[in-house]
């Protein structure tokens, strides 16, 4: 399993790709998951 980072409005989980930024309410899905 990847690893949080956690910023202000931002949490990404490494391994995924994954960018969630619940101040907008919107997933950026980047990679091969897209």
């Amino acid at each position: 399993m990847g690893k949080y980072l956690k910023l202000t409005h931002v949490v990404y989980k490494c391994g995924y790709h994954i960018v969630f930024t619940p101040k907008y309410r919107f997933c950026i899905l980047t990679g091969h998951i897209s």
